[in-house]
């Protein structure tokens, strides 16, 4: 069965875009700290850096899904939005 998705709620995207973006900075931080700590170059070490970057990444995230969810929601109200099929029972 076909069906046309022709609105996303943005903030209800953003929040889970957001917040899974977070997830994956707290996963880069291990990275991060080693890319600071064991550069040739001495760049030095910045705790603040690597203590926020998390919450800059979900900021960015969560503004730019908004942002990309307002241009969708603009585009399908123009244009017909995507078309999606399922398969499977429709009753649940």
């Amino acid at each position: 069965m076909k069906q046309r998705l022709v609105r996303i709620d943005p903030l209800s995207a953003a929040r889970v875009v957001g917040l899974l973006y977070f997830l994956v900075g707290l996963l880069a931080l291990p990275f991060i700290y080693s890319m600071f700590v064991l550069t040739p170059e001495g760049i030095g070490f910045s705790p603040t850096i690597v203590l926020i970057e998390p919450f800059l990444l979900s900021g960015v995230g969560y503004a730019t899904t908004a942002v990309g969810c307002v241009l969708f929601n603009w585009l399908a109200g123009r244009f017909g939005g995507l078309e999606v099929e399922f398969e499977g029972e429709s009753g649940r």
